[in-house]
């Protein structure tokens, strides 16, 4: 399966769009249920995505360049996927500040993952298959998989 992780702090009025479409796309907000939930303005979203979506159009076609989030593929159900990425949030600095996590925009994921051990990888990926992200310039994505040896990083021209 396929999902987005769309970031309604950088496209504007994201929450009123997933209400609107009439294909009505499973999604949850990674707030839900945290003490953010009153962020909906600005919180990610996950959406579960099919390769004719209207949506996936929308975000292929009119967010391109905009670091509006990332992509990624998994066999497990939206409920599965959800609870693990709420887990990624909040990290911990090492004098023990709690600060949140912003993994899904594609700046932040293209330089964080290479700087991760496997072990780092496997917390990270969990039941993930492989994240997608643009590249610097929006003019490809990057996909990352994760392999008993590291990170594996393509370029790739299209998703899905």
């Amino acid at each position: 399966m396929y999902y987005a992780i769309v970031d309604a702090a950088r496209i504007e009025d994201m929450p009123g769009r997933l209400f609107e479409l009439e294909e009505d796309p499973q999604y949850y907000s990674l707030f839900f249920n945290t003490p953010q939930a009153e962020l909906m303005d600005v919180a990610p979203y996950l959406v579960q995505l099919e390769s004719d979506s209207p949506f996936l159009a929308w975000l292929l076609d009119d967010c391109r360049g905009q670091s509006w989030g990332i992509f990624l593929s998994s066999d497990a159900e939206l409920d599965e996927v959800f609870e693990h990425l709420q887990g990624l949030l909040k990290v911990q600095t090492p004098d023990d500040k709690e600060l949140f996590f912003r993994f899904y925009d594609p700046r932040v994921l293209r330089v964080y993952l290479p700087t991760c051990n496997v072990q780092e990888l496997y917390q990270f990926f969990g039941p993930i298959i492989s994240y997608v992200a643009e590249d610097d310039k929006a003019d490809n994505f990057l996909q990352f998989t994760s392999s008993g040896e590291g990170i594996k990083i393509e370029n790739i021209s299209v998703f899905v």
